[in-house]
């Protein structure tokens, strides 16, 4: 970062209210010494900085003073095109029309050659965006409903059944290309998370009658999911092994290695949970091998035992067995 462009950051970073040098000097990884020199330059050029006394001061800008409107560099404007194209087209964002008018009001502001150099940096790096939901009006309704903090009655396809669920949505967000909505479940009583392309039908819903005990029951602390009381999962995986797993179990860290072409990857869950994990490690195949706990081991056998059964009676016109 350029001198010039830390000192129009310090200046924003004091719009915002009282800092102290120390907080300066990390939030630009600069010494404290520096923001020092840093605030006796922006005195000389007419910034109104004024030094706050006593253990918690620090610095602070005159009152009512404000930066005037400021430019974008390209790679600013394209750091900001990015963002806006990471959320997909309007249809497909929670934000509806104000994603498209948010990036035609900016295009608008930047100068034609800001813009040209900009968009000249995006032929070189990209965001996917989330897939739009089949029903993209469920992205905006659960968006809606997490601002207004409303209860929704929802009919949801989870992997075993359609089933319907009473939530109140507390926050969206996107990962590994989907769109996800965080929320209270009335029947649970807990946080889960809810795949927003699932999501068959939706509409607002009064809140319950226990709708506070709900809550506070989902506030409730939990175990850690990491939590030395929960069973150790153990893989022994191959190459081909670890490589799927690094979808299927991102979240767990990288596999060690105990050996020739072997890797092995641990981490823990609430037991609760070993019937979903078999189900992940059933569909790597032979590239994984479950050596603990022995209950998911079962799981996965059971689960392999219900595959060959669908096999072994390939003339059979009954539908496989849920599992």
């Amino acid at each position: 970062m350029s001198r010039s462009d830390r000192l129009t950051g310090i200046i924003l970073a004091l719009q915002g209210g009282r800092q102290t040098a120390a907080q300066l000097a990390a939030r630009f990884e600069v010494s404290r010494r520096t923001v020092l020199r840093d605030m006796d330059a922006l005195s000389q050029i007419g910034v109104p900085v004024i030094a706050l006394p006593g253990a918690g001061g620090g610095f602070a800008l005159a009152e009512g003073y404000r930066l005037p409107p400021l430019h974008f560099s390209a790679p600013e404007a394209a750091a900001l095109l990015l963002a806006l194209g990471g959320l997909g087209e309007a249809a497909a964002s929670p934000f509806g029309e104000a994603r498209g008018s948010a990036e035609a009001k900016l295009r608008a502001v930047l100068r034609p050659s800001v813009l040209a150099e900009a968009e000249r940096a995006l032929d070189d790096i990209g965001i996917e965006p989330p897939p739009a939901p089949t029903d993209a009006g469920h992205l905006r309704a659960l968006h809606d409903a997490v601002r207004r903090r409303r209860w929704v009655r929802v009919e949801y396809a989870s992997l075993r059944r359609v089933a319907a669920h009473l939530l109140l949505p507390l926050r969206l967000s996107a990962a590994a290309g989907r769109w996800y909505c965080i929320a209270v479940s009335h029947e649970a009583r807990e946080e889960r998370r809810y795949r927003v392309d699932r999501v068959v039908s939706l509409a607002p819903a009064s809140p319950p009658p226990d709708a506070e005990a709900a809550l506070a029951a989902a506030a409730r602390p939990r175990r850690a999911y990491a939590d030395p009381a929960h069973p150790e999962v153990v893989l022994r995986l191959s190459y081909p092994g670890v490589r799927l797993a690094e979808d299927a179990f991102s979240w767990a860290g990288p596999a060690e290695p105990v050996g020739p072409g072997m890797w092995e990857l641990r981490f823990r869950c609430p037991p609760a949970e070993l019937r979903y994990y078999a189900r992940e490690v059933h569909a790597l195949g032979p590239s994984a091998e479950v050596l603990a706990p022995p209950a998911l081991r079962a799981l996965v056998l059971e689960r392999a035992a219900a595959t060959v059964g669908v096999y072994a009676d390939a003339g059979s016109t009954e539908p496989a067995a849920e599992w």
